[in-house]
């Protein structure tokens, strides 16, 4: 055979490969059995105020790389957290660029911005206070929980702070979850802001900040618990309760 002819042959079976590889995970579905996409369900809007979920849509931000969901979901907050403040015309928008000019902690700074490291629940817990305070917001209350399990006492307590927030247009909460318990993905730790919850349906809606790859998406409030009920390192996940400072 010649070396052109093996060449040809080596060619046709690596396009084979390559095509029946796409094509395998291309069939998989994006978003898994427990999401369901926002464009698909939002009843919910037409019949209920969701104050939360209209401040914070206008500023629904794309994190700017793989390990900024932090930053992005802050930035919406923050920018929700002030659009009822008389701004200026010389006040910017909170963008990502823009919040690591603003924050104090130059570890936060150099983890995120420099080192592009993730972080967890507790430092998560302090980023927030940092940001709140940089842009002249201090959160009113703010409170750092772990989920760190599925028991009856822990489905209570949240299923009250959800319905606390759904009441309270001032109430925000800051999950931290596993991604792949919500969409399939993997099995990496995340951070989004709660957009919106369905208390009637028990769904609560995740504005997931990874634009690239996913829309708002809903997940029952048993997965949502499930998936912030997981380990990160030493510390289990869970979420961040703050109540926005009183409107001026």
């Amino acid at each position: 055979m010649t070396l052109g002819k093996v060449q040809s042959l080596a060619l046709i079976a690596m396009t084979l490969f390559f095509s029946t590889t796409s094509h395998a995970i291309s069939s998989q579905p994006k978003y898994g059995p427990e999401a369901l996409l926002l464009s698909k369900s939002n009843d919910y809007f037409r019949s209920h105020p969701a104050p939360q979920f209209w401040m914070l849509m206008p500023h629904y931000s794309a994190q700017r790389s793989g390990n900024t969901c932090s930053v992005a979901s802050l930035v919406m907050l923050i920018n929700a957290g002030r659009a009822h403040l008389p701004l200026t015309r010389s006040d910017r928008l909170a963008t990502e660029p823009g919040f690591f000019k603003k924050i104090s902690s130059f570890e936060f700074k150099i983890r995120l911005n420099v080192l592009h490291l993730g972080i967890s629940l507790d430092p998560l817990g302090a980023l927030t206070q940092d940001a709140f305070s940089a842009y002249d917001i201090p959160p009113e209350k703010m409170e750092v929980i772990h989920t760190e399990n599925l028991s009856a006492s822990t489905r209570q307590r949240l299923h009250e702070h959800l319905m606390a927030f759904e009441k309270d247009s001032r109430e925000f909460i800051l999950a931290n979850f596993l991604q792949s318990t919500y969409t399939g993905d993997a099995d990496i730790g995340h951070i989004a802001p709660v957009g919106a919850y369905d208390a009637q349906n028990k769904k609560v809606l995740i504005l997931d900040p990874d634009r690239d790859w996913y829309e708002p998406y809903w997940v029952s409030e048993e997965t949502f618990l499930k998936g912030m009920a997981t380990r990160d390192g030493d510390a289990f996940r869970g979420y961040i309760r703050i109540k926005m400072p009183v409107r001026q």
